[in-house]
């Protein structure tokens, strides 16, 4: 990695519930350095759609894999838990797309148009974690092994999107690539993932396909929004079948 980089101003006992700030450094030898700094970086990544389950979510940290997946998840290199976990409403639009996943087999799954829109409202889970994490996360979101010698998400880029609510960057070529800012939530950045600008377009036109979640994705996303106490399982049965109808709005 090359020019200004950036390192963790450690904090103090009195200081623990601070958010951390972030200080420039110069050049790194070391070019997995970078996990030994982010893991000390918090944000809250905003899951909309199987990773609301806590239980599938931590086959992202953990490993492995629950029922209805086709695969086992490789986890993080830090396999720490959420230091918390919050829920809150976007006002975005959540819908189903691409005709099958080598996670869930055949049926779309939940995609995020990244704009701002006050006639759909999205129901996320926020989880706390490091940096580190999140970038694991979107390794194997995107079918990327996680012993990749670079982050995709630099402070750099989450500096440049969290400018404005609903920025994004796309940092990889993949279904999950697209890194979006949403705000802060109590001053420590909230970040999601989804599919590329270029992809939304073409689910608009018709050139990628809206297609309904299957069985066992759909019980994925009933389950943690009950479990996470959003709705009842019929609210959160007729949240679903909205999105797998709802067209995607500009």
């Amino acid at each position: 990695m090359h020019g200004c980089q950036w390192t963790i101003k450690r904090k103090t006992s009195k200081e623990k519930d601070k958010p951390n700030v972030v200080e420039p450094y110069h050049q790194i030898d070391d070019m997995n350095s970078w996990r030994t700094e982010f893991s000390n970086i918090y944000i809250w990544y905003a899951s909309y759609g199987s990773n609301m389950w806590n239980s599938r979510f931590l086959c992202y940290v953990a490993g492995g894999q629950v029922e209805g997946m086709k695969n086992t998840c490789s986890g993080s290199l830090d396999k720490a838990l959420p230091k918390a976990i919050v829920w809150k409403t976007f006002p975005c639009h959540t819908f189903f797309g691409r005709e099958a996943s080598h996670t869930w087999g055949p049926g779309g799954v939940a995609l995020l148009n990244p704009v701002e829109t006050s006639q759909y409202k999205t129901h996320m889970c926020l989880y706390k974690i490091s940096m580190e994490q999140f970038n694991d996360i979107l390794f194997q979101e995107n079918g990327l092994s996680i012993d990749t010698g670079s982050p995709l998400l630099d402070i750099a880029t989450l500096n440049a999107i969290s400018e404005k609510e609903f920025n994004s960057q796309e940092v990889k070529d993949g279904w999950y690539g697209n890194v979006v800012y949403l705000g802060k939530e109590q001053d420590i950045p909230i970040v999601t993932m989804t599919c590329s600008l270029a992809d939304i377009e073409g689910f608009k036109s018709g050139k990628l396909p809206l297609r309904a979640p299957n069985e066992a994705y759909t019980k994925t996303l009933i389950k943690g929004l009950v479990e996470g106490k959003q709705l009842s399982e019929g609210e959160a049965i007729a949240y679903i079948e909205a999105a797998s109808k709802s067209l995607i709005c500009s």
